[in-house]
């Protein structure tokens, strides 16, 4: 038996014989915190969930589709009463563990703004004036005597995520 028919079998066995699991595709209309309304041809069902419970942890994966996106949505019952959307075209936003942690960072931004200070690390002087004897000495002191290296985003980007 291959493995795709025997995933259909213990399905089948987990839910009984007669009911069969439904999905269907629709259209946010509107996004209400953890759910959405989904637009079906003419029908709008409100409390479409985006996240697989209605739980309240700080652990939660929620990804938010942007309004006016095609969605899947699965049903959880067999009819309208319990849908969550299974996967979107477009997201609005995604918050991993909460969000606690805040944004993710921009790699490209930040890894210019990290050169750009250690280009001016690197080519910095100080200006110096001494006075003690009748002449007056002025002159620059010297660079920095060991050059810092400029950074490349490849030592800290963790490519498994990206957006």
């Amino acid at each position: 038996m291959d493995q795709y028919r025997r995933l259909r079998d213990n399905l089948m066995q987990m839910m009984g014989s007669g009911k069969e699991i439904t999905i269907w595709q629709g259209i946010v209309k509107s996004v209400e915190g953890t759910t959405c309304t989904v637009t079906f041809g003419t029908l709008d069902v409100e409390g479409v969930r985006l996240r697989a419970s209605l739980a309240d942890n700080e652990s939660h994966l929620l990804i938010v589709p942007k309004v006016g996106t095609a969605v899947v949505v699965g049903s959880l019952s067999n009819d309208l009463s319990l849908l969550v959307v299974l996967a979107v075209d477009e997201v609005e936003s995604i918050t991993i563990n909460g969000g606690k942690l805040g944004g993710l960072i921009n790699i490209e931004s930040l890894t210019q703004k990290i050169n750009e200070l250690v280009r001016t690390f690197n080519n910095h002087t100080h200006q110096v004036s001494t006075t003690g004897s009748a002449t007056a000495q002025t002159g620059t002191a010297a660079a920095v005597t060991s050059k810092a290296s400029e950074l490349n985003k490849s030592d800290y980007e963790d490519t498994k995520v990206t957006h």
